[in-house]
């Protein structure tokens, strides 16, 4: 049970061995039956649940002091004289009354007071029980001055529930409209005066992040004023109707879709139901409550769902029973939130996702799943109580509905504008590519970014355990690109678990023999679909290979071949480059940033690894470089090309040394690696002018796929035109492709100011 220890005068509660939730009526009817049988002086109360919550003096004296009136209670009902003679015919009615007052403390104390002032009991018409009957009435008086005199009786009065009077001693208070703690806002909090900490999101929430002294992590804290400002009506209205929808089964509806469905009939029936009770709501209420409801007893839960609407900010969710829910921020990093889940609410949640693929094992015999919630763009990795001592666990990972592109690279600063251009081009000519990194510096989105680089002339076979890359988003612009659906890669052969379908390297094999392919392998992680990696490139020479996994060095990829998977190392030169991706931040609290490590090159001939960028780190991202070690040109390292004049370059080209792979391009081609070089600075060019004026305009979506896609696709086209005996001038090139460009960006804008005429006219027509 709840054991209650001493630590001085420290009263102290383990509530990791306590099988009821924290401030549960369960856990204050036990919490106060173990305050009033101790019998020394207790100061200060701990709990130690997922946060230690400390009740100093003050607090603490409000439940020692009703801990004593309730041990008063239990020395009188040890007692017989004070309910009269055993003949009394009120005896037994007394005995029991007095009890049930005790068990109404712990309860209700206004129950309990209710159950004295509403005691009436006519005198006794025979002299012998008078003197009984005085005696009771006399000591329920008492009782009841000093049980209403007690600060936790004035507490509860206050706040109308015991509960609450409890939560209000703690740090933890009560959602209004479910029964869930969350937790407040600590004293000492200091909202972050940077622009980027406030911000507004959909459905009216607004998000603050604090700092906190004594905590290097920041919080992350969301609100909502249009929920906080309902009427009483609204939100009583708000909380019958989730726990009414909470009891009704929805499984014979697809859930993929049953959000949105259930969110607009939620919505109509606040409408209907407070025009047929004569009480005020807006259709904007009407929309909010109706999101509320549906998040919580079909969707995620209300927590979850809300933080997904921060997409562009967050990229993880960790929960677990009653822990803060934490999150992974894009700028400030590792935060925790005010929010938590019971393991009854995480249960559902849990259980709703996994209803989105439909029949999912998930239970002691299965207790890992891995599913991705489309209508989120969310992977989730959920781990049943059998996995984790008892708990549900879950780490969501909101991916992008549309791939980054190079210019989005260059706006969070991850690499050169001369490395996009360079990557593009090899990429273009079919380069193999370990993607290389450790947890969470995005080797899956850099690797999905690549594909805009291959374009639409190559077919492309993206094999994943979990649909992360997004397949649709390139498809719908014209992508040759499908999708195979692998084994988990980090289950050996004849090992238990893992995904249904053959495993990755049988796909790879059966996808290149339906014809020439680009093959993206997302996440290796066993060394059975290492080797199978390996003996592809090894056995299909010239195969376009880009695959990711988890590794920190070239060293360390070396060592785990050869004495972990016992892989001989030459065979990594069977792969053109290695890219190592890193994250880092400046000083200890600073903004998270993913970057380009470094890279390597495999020459075959001299059996070696070549460098080819590094990274260089300063005091500020602004200052950091990432240095070109093939070019003397300082060019190659600039953070800015827009002064960069192509003729020029072309001109003083200072080559230190041609990167092996590229040589091998260039040797199949026919065109010199200068050319290649020249083409990489255009490329480079082209994505930061696209960066640029995406920051004089603050337009955000310049940078996306759409219209990136179409100035590369316009790009390439102008260098197919100009091509003469495998030489174009790219001063040339670029001339015209500035005068694209302007066409190319008038057009988009033009677009979309049409486009978002034509919304607000359906608007202005539905509003009439």
């Amino acid at each position: 049970m709840c054991q209650l220890y001493l630590e001085g005068t420290c009263a102290v509660v383990d509530m990791s061995k306590c099988p009821f939730e924290f401030a549960s009526p369960e856990f204050i009817n036990f919490h106060l039956k173990d305050l009033s049988s101790q019998d020394v002086e207790i100061k200060t109360i701990r709990y130690k649940e997922q946060m230690v919550i400390e009740l100093d003096e003050g607090r603490a004296a409000v439940l020692t002091q009703y801990a004593d009136v309730i041990k008063q209670i239990e020395q009188l009902l040890l007692r017989t004289d004070i309910y009269g003679i055993k003949e009394d015919p009120a005896f037994d009615f007394r005995k029991k009354l007095l009890r049930r007052f005790y068990e109404e403390m712990l309860i209700s104390p206004l129950s309990a007071e209710r159950l004295i002032t509403g005691y009436k009991e006519e005198p006794p018409e025979k002299q012998v029980f008078i003197a009984g009957h005085q005696k009771f009435k006399g000591l329920l008086v008492n009782i009841l001055k000093v049980f209403s005199v007690t600060k936790m009786y004035d507490l509860v009065k206050k706040t109308g529930d015991f509960r609450a009077a409890f939560l209000s001693l703690t740090d933890l208070g009560l959602l209004d409209y479910v029964d869930l703690l969350i937790f407040n806002l600590p004293h000492d909090a200091k909202p972050l005066s940077e622009p980027d900490a406030h911000y507004k999101l959909a459905y009216g929430y607004e998000v603050q992040l604090y700092e906190v002294s004594g905590s290097d992590a920041l919080i992350y804290a969301q609100t909502n004023p249009i929920l906080e400002a309902l009427s009483p009506y609204l939100k009583g209205l708000l909380k019958q109707h989730i726990e009414g929808q909470m009891k009704e089964s929805f499984e014979a509806i697809n859930y993929n879709i049953i959000m949105p469905l259930k969110s607009r009939d939620y919505r109509q029936f606040f409408l209907d139901k407070a025009v047929l009770d004569g009480e005020k709501i807006t259709p904007r209420e009407a929309q909010v409550m109706g999101r509320e409801v549906a998040a919580w007893v079909v969707g995620l839960g209300g927590h979850v769902e809300n933080l997904a609407l921060d997409n562009e900010n967050i990229t993880d969710i960790y929960t677990a029973n009653n822990k803060p829910i934490a999150i992974e921020h894009v700028k400030y990093g590792h935060c925790r939130t005010l929010l938590r889940y019971n393991a009854e609410m995480l249960a559902r949640a849990f259980k709703n996702a996994l209803l989105t693929l439909g029949d999912i094992k998930f239970d002691e015999t299965s207790p890992v799943a891995d599913v991705v919630v489309k209508r989120l763009s969310m992977r989730c990795h959920l781990q049943h109580p059998a996995a984790t001592f008892g708990e549900y666990q879950g780490a969501l990972r909101i991916m992008k509905e549309k791939p980054f592109t190079y210019a989005q690279y260059l706006f969070f600063k991850s690499f050169s504008p001369f490395y996009a251009g360079y990557d593009d081009v090899l990429v273009s000519l079919g380069c193999s590519e370990a993607v290389l990194g450790l947890k969470g510096v995005g080797k899956t989105s850099f690797t999905a970014a690549k594909i805009t680089a291959i374009g639409t002339k190559k077919r492309i076979v993206a094999l994943q355990d979990i649909e992360e890359i997004p397949i649709l988003a390139y498809r719908n612009r014209n992508f040759d690109i499908d999708a195979g659906r692998v084994q988990s890669s980090d289950r050996e052969e004849g090992g238990p678990g893992g995904t249904a379908g053959l495993d990755l390297i049988a796909m790879a094999n059966a996808s290149l023999r339906l014809g020439d392919a680009a093959i993206i392998i997302n996440e290796v992680r066993s060394s059975v679909a290492l080797k199978g990696v390996i003996n592809i490139l090894n056995t299909q020479p010239g195969v376009f290979l880009l695959y990711n996994l988890h590794a920190e060095s070239l060293k360390n990829v070396q060592d785990r071949f050869e004495l972990v998977w016992h892989i001989p190392a030459d065979s990594m030169y069977a792969t053109d480059r290695y890219t190592f991706l890193k994250k880092f931040r400046f000083g200890r609290s600073g903004r998270m940033y993913r970057v380009l490590g470094f890279e390597y090159q495999s020459d075959m001939e001299k059996r070696e690894f070549v460098e080819t960028f590094r990274f260089r780190g300063a005091d500020a991202i602004d200052k950091c470089i990432l240095e070109c070690k093939f070019l003397r040109n300082p060019e190659a390292s600039m953070n800015d090309l827009t002064k960069v004049d192509l003729g020029k370059l072309e001109k003083e080209l200072d080559i230190a040394f041609v990167p092996p792979a590229l040589a091998r391009r260039s040797e199949e081609t026919g065109i010199p690696p200068e050319q290649y070089i020249l083409q990489a600075f255009f490329k480079g060019k082209m994505y930061h002018l696209i960066f640029k004026t995406s920051q004089e305009l603050n337009d955000k979506y310049l940078l996306e796929l759409d219209f990136v896609l179409r100035v590369n696709s316009g790009a390439n086209k102008i260098i197919s035109s100009l091509e003469k005996d495998s030489y174009v001038n790219f001063a040339e090139a670029w001339k015209q492709f500035e005068v694209m460009f302007k066409q190319a960006l008038h057009e988009e804008l033009a677009r979309r100011e049409q486009k978002k005429a034509e919304k607000a006219a359906a608007h202005k027509a539905n509003a009439k």
